[in-house]
């Protein structure tokens, strides 16, 4: 198991690096952008207020979509 200084010193075991490895490239891709656009569809959500519990799970799925999002294409790298 690794810990932080392990991470820091780059003694990683690589677990989470071969996990994302075995993403497909434009899944990263798709992943990353989604991640970025998304927190724009909360600000209408915010602005009105979550007024109604369909309000209220709209914004917990745009929420929870992000997170996947970020998990898949956290490790983009711009195509290089």
């Amino acid at each position: 198991m690794s810990t932080l200084t392990d991470t820091m010193d780059g003694n990683d075991d690589g677990d989470d690096a071969e996990t994302t490895r075995s993403v497909p490239a434009p899944v990263r891709f798709v992943g990353f952008w989604v991640a970025i656009a998304l927190p724009f569809m909360y600000v209408p959500l915010l602005a009105t207020g979550l007024q109604s519990s369909s309000q209220l799970q709209t914004f917990l799925l745009l929420v929870a979509l992000n997170v996947v999002a970020l998990l898949l294409g956290h490790r983009h790298d711009g195509g290089t």
